[in-house]
């Protein structure tokens, strides 16, 4: 990844006979765009991995494969606007096109909220949604650049962490990508064993930007502020995020920790079915709250949860186009590679390899000193894991689904066989 400040690189992206394109079209893109729009530079290509959206226009432009892009503009300035990174760097790198730029310094210098003129173009991208996506861009640019440069330094930030503290939820949805629908007796997490492995791993880590505390639904458990309460003590701990879907009103101490200005709420709105979504919005109004709250109407398919035959440069794909693969999941004390891994372990349908698929972190007999190696190892590794053999993937292309379709009893799975 080069190193730049926008200031010193304008004149370039302005002369006439450069090209300049945007790797991403999503709301990183328009977030780009409009920065590089604001500083009169003409933006002529949208690039995107995801076939479907090739050939197509994004924000009146035209959108196009990579391999095209630099076939086209070998000389080329190309910004990258997601948090797939590293394979993109990766890509770039063997087509040997030099001209590529994360976009944090751009977006760092952009003021967005200038005569409210961006958000009046896009509503949704609110202040809290704007600053986490691009706090969750420069971790995930500066991860990137290490790995793929090599680089050797002892610094390792995590970008984000679910906090799994119940398999309850409010909701039974078929489909969901955290396998709630697979429980037949869904309890809370054991917060002694929860608390013991957060200090352990925050003695490990020099500083996470984000925890999510979910489940299920968080507000299921009674005592999720002591979990989020827990949270905002870490000083290496930038923000707690919660999530719900709206179908609880928070309340007493549950409502008390949401004050603490580490901490934002989530709402996920599955429109009717998130009966409690308008008086949520009123109490955190009244105390002044901060929150994001998002219409969700599809959802990734990743299919049933069973084996699938796959071959290696399949896994390889699979892991690589994962949306997924860097969601670290703390779940029973092991932090693994996602969702679907950390709960097909514990419904006993997806096999657990401990080389692999996860770090014990209640472990004492593992030394602090030993599992800052063993987390960074994991962390930094691109290798798929086995939960891959059992899921659909979560990439571009590999389809979506009607979101929280619900089911009236929990759902069979397949048992791994002793």
């Amino acid at each position: 990844m080069i190193n730049y400040k926008i200031s010193e690189l304008e004149a370039h992206l302005k002369s006439p006979s450069s090209t300049v394109g945007i790797h991403g079209a999503g709301l990183c893109g328009r977030q780009v765009l409009y920065a590089l729009e604001k500083r009169g530079i003409k933006v002529h290509f949208f690039v995107d991995s995801n076939e479907n959206k090739q050939n197509n226009l994004y924000c009146n432009i035209k959108t196009i494969s990579a391999e095209k892009f630099t076939s086209l503009a070998p000389n080329g300035h190309l910004f990258i606007a997601h948090d797939f990174i590293m394979p993109v760097m990766e890509q770039l790198n063997k087509l040997n096109f030099k001209n590529y730029y994360n976009s944090v310094n751009l977006l760092e210098k952009t003021n967005f909220s200038d005569g409210n003129e961006y958000t009046k173009m896009y509503p949704n991208m609110t202040p809290i949604k704007l600053e986490r996506n691009l706090k969750k861009h420069k971790y995930s640019a500066e991860i990137a650049t290490r790995i793929i440069n090599k680089e050797k330094n002892d610094i390792f930030n995590i970008k984000h962490m679910d906090v799994v503290i119940t398999e309850r939820c409010s909701l039974k949805c078929k489909d969901c990508a955290n396998l709630m629908q697979y429980y037949e007796r869904p309890q809370n997490s054991d917060l002694e064993i929860l608390f013991k492995s957060l200090d352990r791993m925050m003695k490990s880590v020099d500083q996470i930007y984000e925890f999510r505390v979910l489940g299920g639904d968080p507000f299921m458990n009674k005592e999720m502020y002591r979990v989020v309460n827990k949270l905002t003590e870490y000083r290496n701990a930038e923000q707690v995020v919660v999530y719900t879907n709206a179908k609880i009103v928070p309340k007493g101490e549950n409502l008390e920790c949401l004050k603490n200005k580490k901490v934002r709420l989530e709402i996920t709105n599955y429109g009717e079915l998130s009966t409690k979504h308008d008086e949520i919005i009123a109490v955190l109004n009244k105390h002044d709250i901060p929150y994001q709250t998002d219409l969700v109407k599809l959802w990734d398919d990743i299919g049933s949860i069973k084996y699938e035959k796959k071959n290696h440069n399949q896994l390889k794909e699979l892991f690589r186009d994962c949306c997924a693969k860097d969601i670290f999941t703390l779940f029973d004390g092991v932090v693994y590679k996602c969702p679907v891994s950390a709960h097909g372990t514990k419904l006993k349908s997806v096999p657990y390899d401990s080389k692999y698929d996860g770090v014990d972190l209640a472990d004492e007999n593992i030394s602090i000193k030993e599992l800052r190696n063993k987390l960074k190892d994991f962390h930094d590794n691109d290798k798929y894991i086995t939960a891959c053999s059992y899921c659909k993937g979560r990439g571009y292309g590999y389809g979506t689904i009607k979101a929280a379709i619900q089911t009236k009893k929990p759902l069979p799975i397949d048992k791994i066989q002793n």
